[in-house]
């Protein structure tokens, strides 16, 4: 890996005071020690696995704004220092980003995806809880000052629909929660109207928040700012459709969005774009890739594919391309129009295995067939994570009829059963 040099504008100053810890207040010597562990052992594991990517011998100089990026200092204070800008934390990618910029925030998504994280969550959690959850909550350890943003949870799942109660059973919180309700039945005649709702009541939220004036104009030009990142992170998928672009690469870049402006990780996807394009693609077969979503730093299955010789051509996890789903059909450019267009786009490009008829989860698996003749879909199942669980069987039957064979890799962040996920993953192989 080449030096921060060029990255300089990434750096910023060590975080801020922190507010609680588990027991008591950051104070207590028992609350910094537990504080203290838990960020040694999640920093190691994240420059682990960063040292992994780079010691690849396909990387390229052209990654190193990210794995730069993914070095820093990421906790509210720091990066607040950095970037100017006002934190919140968002729980799913339900929610219309632009408003964040048109509105001067930083969107901080809340997902934990550490194994030493989940290792440090307070005793007593549910045996079988959603492990992104658990290492979200191991990093509240870490940065307790997590707790005093305002915080966006839109209802997609039990585990994430409770977590509020979760958090405030562990933690002293000061920052506000808005809960975004989203409409269960999703090809019901008012589901549509009742998403506008709630998605024109978060924009108020939002304006109140960031005691920011901003309406039309504001909001024109944030989708302008999105549409240039998605078309970077389009040239990008295209590429992995052919087999460039490796999943690891893949997975950074979406991943780190959220720690930086969005002009300058776009300009930065852009050049990785510039130099994957001149690549010759993997040789292996190729996999289209689903389920729950895969987060940094635990990219365990994404190495295996790798060391199997198995190609992610593509993928429709909200962790990967699904970060900027869908280009926005804009027809009326009034405020109002506006967030008719978003909450639209948002609406109908979820593809959650939460909503109770998700007629259009096949779509994209067979839009991506047409583009890239993959041999098979790999399903990523975390263990806890019910909705995705149940969505696994009905796919498997539709994929059937498509002709596709399908693996499905139940597992979680411990690295305990990488051995026997490798044998079915190899055993996958061999009918391709």
């Amino acid at each position: 890996m080449t030096s921060s040099e060029n990255n300089s504008h990434l750096e910023g100053p060590a975080p801020t005071s922190v507010k609680s810890c588990p027991d008591g207040q950051a104070a207590n010597p028992r609350g910094q020690r537990l504080r203290a562990r838990a960020k040694e052992r999640i920093d190691l594991e994240t420059k682990s696995e960063l040292a992994a990517l780079t010691a690849r011998s396909d990387y390229h100089l052209s990654l190193d704004y990210f794995v730069n990026l993914m070095s820093l200092d990421l906790s509210p204070g720091a990066m607040k220092e950095r970037l100017g800008r006002q934190l919140v934390a968002l729980m799913c990618l339900q929610i219309p980003l632009e408003f964040f910029l048109a509105l001067d925030l930083q969107p901080l998504r809340l997902y934990g995806g550490s194994l030493s994280a989940a290792k440090s969550a307070p005793p007593g959690l549910p045996a079988l809880m959603c492990p992104i959850l658990r290492s979200l909550m191991g990093e509240i350890i870490k940065e307790p000052s997590l707790g005093e943003l305002d915080w966006i949870i839109p209802t997609t799942c039990d585990w994430v629909s409770g977590f509020e109660s979760l958090r405030n059973l562990c933690f002293e919180a000061s920052g506000t929660v808005r809960m975004v309700e989203l409409p269960r039945r999703k090809e019901h005649a008012l589901a549509s109207e009742h998403w506008l709702s709630e998605v024109s009541g978060l924009w108020e939220y939002l304006k109140k928040i960031s005691k920011v004036r901003a309406g039309r104009k504001e909001l024109l030009a944030a989708l302008a700012t999105m549409e240039k990142a998605r078309s970077a992170l389009g040239r990008l998928s295209d590429l992995r459709r052919k087999g460039q672009v490796p999943a690891l690469y893949f997975f950074l870049v979406t991943f780190s969005f959220f720690f930086d402006s969005v002009p300058a990780w776009t300009k930065a996807v852009n050049e990785l774009a510039d130099h994957f394009r001149t690549q010759k693609a993997a040789p292996g077969p190729g996999l289209f890739l689903t389920g729950s979503p895969i987060l940094f730093p635990n990219f365990k299955l994404l190495h295996l594919f790798d060391e199997l010789g198995l190609t992610i051509v593509g993928d429709d996890m909200c962790s990967g391309e699904r970060l900027l789903f869908r280009h926005l059909a804009l027809k009326d450019t009034s405020e109002d129009g506006i967030l008719r267009a978003l909450a639209e786009t948002t609406h109908e490009g979820c593809l959650c295995p939460v909503y109770v008829e998700n007629k259009r989860r096949l779509g994209p698996i067979l839009e991506a067939l047409r583009a890239a003749n993959f041999k098979g879909v790999a399903f990523h199942l975390l263990k806890g994570c019910h909705p995705y669980e149940m969505d696994c069987l009905s796919l498997e039957r539709d994929l059937l009829e498509n002709q596709l064979r399908l693996v499905r890799l139940e597992t979680d962040y411990a690295p305990e059963d990488r051995l026997n996920l490798m044998t079915r993953l190899e055993a996958f192989r061999s009918t391709l």
